[in-house]
C-alpha cells in the first residue's frame, strides 16, 4: 500500500471505530496477495500494537476486553479489528453499524468488491438517523409501526411494508402496513404463515435472524407472481418482540446491503416500540386510576342508579376503546335484564331476555367477563347478531356486588375489533365492582324509602307520602301555572265486611280495590291510602274536565269489581268520590283535601256511587294565571 493511501485508510478506520463505539482503537489488515495479513492502518492504543491480530486469533489470556473482527470485501481480502476498553460487549447493532461504515474500505479501492459511493452510504445512514429520531418522539405502538412503514422507503425500495408485534399472549399481530392492496371489504392480505414466505417469517420470529428471500414463486392469494422478501426480527432484551417485513414484486429486488440496513433499523424500531409500550402502559394506568377514583367518588355520593350507571358505561367504553355500551340490572331468578342506561346505542328496548343467550347466562352465572368476536368459529347467538349488525366485538362484563352478580355491562366495537389487554379488563372489573356496590346501596336505600312510603295493607302510598307529595305538586303548580286536581275516594258500606267476615277479608278487599284504582289512573297520577277505607288520587297537570273523566273511570271500575271472601261468598263495594282543584279550592294541602272531602260527602248524601266536584269548582272553574283580585272577585 503506497504511503499516501494510509492517511485516508486511518480516517475511515477512525470513523468505523467511532460509529461502533470502539474506544480502544482498531487496526486494518490487508491480504498482501500471498495469504498474509499485513497491517495497513491503525489508530488508538490498541491499534498501535501490531500484534493485536495475533493475540485475538490466539485468544491470549492477556486480552480480555471486547474485540470485534470485521471481514472486508467479498472473501478474505482484509480484516478490521476493533477494540473496546469499557468491558461492555459489542451489540448486534454495533456490529451492523460497523459493517455499514466498513464498506467505505471497498469504496477507497483497498480491496476488491462492489463500491458504494460516499453519497450512497451517507444518505442511508442519515436516513436511519432521521427515522430513529422520529421514532423516539412517538408515544404509541401504532404510531411507531406506521412511521416505520411510511419512512422505510427512504432506505430500501419495496412495494409492501409490514410491521408485526408480539402481543401479551405471545401471538404475532399485524399493527401497520403500507402498499398492500386491500380487498373489497378493506381487508389487507395477511403475510404467509407457511410455504414460500412463511418459512422466512417463522425463521425470523423463532430463529431471531434476518431473512432474505431473493426469489419466491408466490406468496399466496393476491401475490401470485414472483416476489422478493426481506424479514428482520425486532430484538429487545434477548427476545424477538416483532418483525419488519418488506415485499417487492419481482426477483432479486433485495440484496445483502438491504438486509444490513433493515437490521440496523429493526434494532432502533424494537427500542422505540418497547418505549411506546411503556408509555402507553403508564397512560393506561393513569387513566384506569382516574376512572377508579371518579367511579369511587360517584358511588359514594350517588342518589340514583341511572347517573352512576351512565358514568360507568362511559368509563369502560373509554378503557376498552369500544363504540357503544349499556348497563342492565338483573333480578336473581329472572331471565330478564332491566336496562338502566345506554351509551352510543340507538335501540330503546328497556329489557333484554337472556333465555336464548347462553353467553349472557354464562357471565351472569359465573361472574366472569367474556369477549366474543364476530369472526368466531363457534356458532352463537351473540356472534351471529354481531355479524348481522356489522359489529366486530362484544364484551360481556358482570356487575358483581357482595359476592353475587346483580347485572351486566355490554360493550360493542363496531369500527374495528377490540382486543382489551388483561390489565384493561382488570381495570374495568375494578370500576364495575365499585359501581355495582354503589348501585346496590342506592337500590337498598330506595327500597327502604319505598317501604316507609307504602301502606302495607293496600300496597299504595301512605298518608305521610301523600302529604309530602301534595306539598311538592302545589309548589310546582304555583311555579309553572299548571293545573292540579285532587280526588278523594271513600268506600260505601265497607265496615260490614270487617264485622261479618273479619279483618283479613277486609284487608284483602282493600288491597284489591287499591289495585283497581291504580289500574284506572294514569302513570303520572299518584294514589295513596288516606286512612281507613279512604283513598286520595293526585292528578298533576290535569284540567277539571280530564280529572272528572279519570274520577268516573275509577268509580266505575270499583263498582264493577267483585270480591271473593274466605267463605267463598262474593261481594261488591260501593264508592263515592269528590274532586277539588288548585288554586280555586285552596292553596295548601289542608284546604284542597278539605274541599275534596266535602265534595265526596255530597256524593254520599246523594246516594253514593258517584262523583261530585267541590262547590267552587262546580260554580265557576277558576282560570289559572288570572290576577289575584280577579280570582277573589269570582
Amino acid at each position: 500500500m503506497p504511503d499516501p493511501e494510509r492517511p485516508r485508510l486511518a480516517t475511515v478506520l477512525a470513523e468505523v471505530c467511532q460509529a461502533a463505539g470502539a474506544d480502544g482503537g482498531g487496526s486494518l489488515y490487508i491480504d498482501d496477495g500471498d495469504g498474509t495479513m499485513q497491517l495497513a492502518a491503525s489508530i488508538g492504543p490498541a491499534g498501535a500494537a501490531s500484534g493485536l491480530l495475533d493475540r485475538v486469533l490466539s485468544r491470549g489470556a492477556e486480552h480480555s476486553s471486547p474485540v470485534m473482527v470485521l471481514r472486508i470485501g467479498g472473501a478474505s481480502e482484509g480484516l478490521a479489528v476493533l477494540h473496546r476498553r469499557t468491558g461492555d460487549e459489542f451489540t448486534q447493532q454495533d456490529r451492523a453499524v460497523a459493517r455499514l461504515y466498513a464498506r467505505r474500505f471497498v469504496g477507497e479501492g483497498v480491496v476488491d468488491g462492489s463500491p458504494i459511493g460516499r453519497s450512497g452510504w451517507t444518505r442511508q445512514l442519515e436516513g436511519i438517523q432521521r427515522i430513529a429520531a422520529r421514532l423516539t418522539r412517538l408515544a404509541s405502538v401504532d404510531e411507531v409501526a406506521a412511521t416505520i412503514c411510511n419512512e422505510i422507503s427512504e432506505l430500501i425500495d419495496h412495494d409492501e411494508a409490514h410491521v408485526l408485534v408480539v402481543d401479551a399472549a405471545g401471538v404475532l399481530q399485524p399493527v401497520a402496513a403500507t402498499g398492500a392492496t386491500r380487498d373489497g371489504h378493506g381487508i389487507m392480505p395477511p403475510l404467509p404463515s407457511d410455504g414460500p414466505g412463511g418459512i422466512e417469517v417463522d425463521r425470523a420470529l423463532h430463529g431471531g435472524a434476518p431473512q432474505l428471500a431473493r426469489s419466491l414463486a408466490t406468496l399466496g392469494p393476491g401475490r401470485d407472481e414472483p416476489h422478493s422478501m426481506l424479514v428482520a426480527p425486532l430484538h429487545y432484551e434477548s427476545r424477538v418482540s416483532g418483525l419488519i417485513c418488506l415485499i417487492a414484486r419481482g426477483e432479486n429486488r433485495f440484496d445483502d446491503d438491504d438486509l444490513r440496513l433493515i437490521q440496523i433499523l429493526s434494532d432502533q424500531a424494537a427500542v422505540a416500540i418497547e418505549n411506546a409500550r411503556l408509555l402507553q402502559g403508564r397512560d393506561e394506568l393513569v387513566q384506569g386510576l382516574a376512572g377508579l377514583l371518579e367511579i369511587s367518588e360517584a358511588a359514594g355520593a350517588a342518589q340514583d342508579e341511572g347517573t352512576l350507571a351512565a358514568l360507568l358505561a362511559a368509563r369502560v367504553r373509554q378503557q376498552t376503546k369500544t363504540d357503544a355500551s349499556l348497563v342492565a340490572r338483573w333480578d336473581d331468578g329472572s331471565t330478564v335484564l332491566q336496562v338502566i342506561c345506554r351509551d352510543g346505542l340507538s335501540d330503546d328496548a328497556q329489557t333484554i331476555d337472556v333465555a336464548d343467550s347462553a353467553e349472557r347466562r354464562q357471565v351472569l352465572r359465573d361472574g366472569r367477563p367474556l369477549v366474543i368476536q364476530a369472526d368466531s368459529v363457534e356458532v352463537g347467538v351473540e356472534a351471529g347478531q354481531l355479524r348481522q349488525s356489522g359489529g366486530h366485538t362484544l364484551i360481556l362484563m358482570p356487575l358483581n356486588a357482595g359476592g353475587r352478580t346483580i347485572g351486566l355491562i355490554e360493550l360493542i366495537a363496531r369500527s374495528a375489533p377490540a382486543n382489551p389487554t388483561a390489565d384493561e379488563m382488570q381495570a374495568c372489573e375494578a370500576m364495575s365492582s365499585i359501581a355495582a356496590a354503589g348501585m346496590e346501596k342506592v337500590r337498598v336505600l330506595q327500597q327502604l324509602r319505598d317501604a316507609a312510603d307504602i301502606d302495607l295493607v293496600s300496597g299504595v302510598h301512605n298518608h305521610r307520602y301523600l302529604q309530602e307529595r301534595l306539598r311538592q305538586e302545589i309548589a310546582r303548580s304555583a311555579r309553572s301555572h299548571s293545573p292540579l286536581a285532587v280526588l278523594m275516594l271513600d268506600l260505601d258500606k265497607f265496615k260490614p265486611i270487617n264485622d261479618r267476615h273479619g279483618h283479613a277479608d277486609g284487608d284483602r278487599v282493600l288491597h284489591n280495590i287499591a289495585a283497581t284504582i291504580k289500574a284506572h289512573i294514569r302513570s303520572s297520577d299518584v294514589v295513596a291510602r288516606y286512612g281507613g277505607d279512604e283513598f286520595v288520587v293526585l292528578m298533576p297537570d290535569t284540567s277539571d274536565q280530564r280529572a272528572d273523566q279519570v274520577a268516573r273511570r275509577v268509580v266505575t271500575g270499583v263498582l264493577q269489581q267483585t270480591h271473593e271472601l274466605s267463605d267463598r261468598s262474593r261481594v261488591t263495594v260501593g264508592i263515592s268520590a269528590g274532586l277539588s282543584f288548585y288554586p280555586g279550592d285552596g292553596r295548601n294541602p289542608a284546604q284542597l283535601l278539605q274541599a275534596a272531602d266535602a265534595a265526596m260527602y255530597e256524593a254520599k248524601r246523594g246516594g253514593g256511587r258517584q262523583v261530585e266536584r267541590s262547590r267552587q269548582a262546580s260554580a265557576k272553574p277558576v282560570e289559572l294565571g288570572e290576577p289575584r283580585a280577579a280570582r277573589a272577585t269570582a
